[in-house]
């Protein structure tokens, strides 16, 4: 058993190391970024560019790595997955490809799970592939919502400032440009994808249509379902946005008072979650023979594991009830 582990270990560590190296060593100018250097919006200098990986077809030159990347990208593709990873990673705006994330995180979940059955038992080999498994899914969504929620929170200055542009005189997409140079991140980023692509011939409802998918923002399909109905049927588009940002002023100001509401419940269910843990880690240092049977019995393990299910579900269940969608 310590020979199979060890030949499924040395090859991936094998693979995740020269992947490291060829991710810390890698400085060169991504060439898309250098072909739409001249359409960004701003005045900024060429050094100055933000790097963008996804653009650079060097990023990996080992041709194995490059094949099993390749492998790997065609098997998610066939299973659907690859285009889960690459919305998660565009909502979170990382500067990785979807390919050689997916590869990396899959190896890093091999070795991972090996050494766990190397240095510990099946059980502990086990535990550590599901959590290497689950963890970056989860640091990924994390940071996904974490920037939709400052993008949506952002929403009403940018239609503000929209607004007045238009009633000086400007068009829609000289106020998308005033609005992409005065935001910061990632409004001021998303806005200069949308100028960019706009200078550059795409329709400007198409371009913003693939910034509410990617932001994954309601809110935001809202201002450009606004913005597509007043191209078509014209109108006051500037007295339009106002409107937007005020019923977006007002959700959030609603959104703010029910959490305010909520918080004893998300604290009694964080209580209520993390107590049965206290008192069986307090009752375990004081007495540990009192719980061994729960460990070393067929009945306390089916009984441990039935609880810790139940407790998960618990929680999940609970996090259900406190969380109110406004």
């Amino acid at each position: 058993m310590i020979l199979l582990v060890s030949l499924l270990v040395l090859p991936a560590a094998g693979l995740l190391a020269w992947g490291i190296i060829s991710v810390a060593t890698w400085s060169r100018r991504p060439h898309l970024e250098a072909t739409l250097a001249p359409y960004t919006v701003g005045l900024r200098l060429r050094s100055e560019v933000e790097p963008e990986v996804f653009g650079n077809p060097e990023f990996v030159k080992s041709p194995i790595l490059r094949r099993a990347i390749e492998a790997v990208a065609d098997i998610a593709t066939r299973r659907g997955l690859m285009a889960v990873v690459e919305a998660k990673i565009d909502q979170a705006d990382l500067p990785v490809r979807p390919a050689e994330a997916l590869f990396l995180y899959l190896v890093v979940a091999v070795i991972g799970g090996a050494l766990g059955l190397l240095l510990g038992n099946f059980f502990w080999g086990i535990v550590s592939l599901a959590a290497l498994l689950v963890v970056p899914w989860v640091a990924l969504g994390t940071l996904a919502i974490r920037r939709t929620r400052a993008f949506v929170a952002q929403l009403p200055d940018m239609l503000q400032l929209l607004g007045t542009t238009l009633r000086s005189g400007f068009s829609i997409l000289q106020g998308l440009d005033t609005v992409a140079v005065q935001l910061p991140d990632p409004t001021g980023k998303e806005m200069r994808h949308v100028v960019a692509e706009a200078r550059l011939g795409r329709p400007l409802s198409s371009a913003l249509d693939e910034v509410a998918q990617r932001v994954r923002s309601e809110d935001f399909e809202w201002v450009v379902s606004a913005i597509g109905i007043q191209r078509e049927v014209g109108g006051n588009l500037a007295e339009l946005l106002d409107i937007v940002a005020d019923t977006m002023n007002a959700r959030s100001r609603l959104r703010q008072e029910a959490h305010t509401l909520t918080a004893e419940g998300r604290i009694g269910a964080i209580v209520i979650s993390l107590l049965p843990v206290g008192i069986g880690l307090f009752v375990y240092s004081v007495n540990p023979t009192y719980l061994s049977p729960l460990f070393h019995t067929g009945t306390g393990k089916l009984m441990f594991y039935s609880c810790l299910g139940l407790a998960l579900a618990g929680m999940v269940w609970l996090r259900r009830i406190v969380k109110i969608e406004i």
